[in-house]
């Protein structure tokens, strides 16, 4: 089961279209809830982070590892 906010709401992360696939990101998620650009859901040519499956990090990190580790500011979003 995922966490959730006080609001009730699924804690993810969210990577935007700016994503450069540059893989930065999928070897920090402890929770291996980042896909590359040909395993994302929506067609995307970008990579997907599963809300499901997403904690922000929470229990493994003090922040999100994968924005951390992301090298395009912006990319990676809170609340998706």
């Amino acid at each position: 089961m995922n966490e959730k906010t006080k609001q009730g709401k699924v804690m993810a992360v969210k990577i935007t279209d700016i994503c450069i696939s540059c893989g930065a990101c999928i070897d920090e998620c402890p929770v291996e809830a980042i896909v590359d650009d040909s395993e994302n859901p929506t067609g995307a040519d970008i990579y997907y982070v599963y809300a499901d499956k997403c904690v922000e990090c929470v229990g493994h990190h003090s922040s999100p590892a994968c924005m951390e580790a992301c090298p395009t500011e912006g990319c990676i979003v809170l609340g998706a």
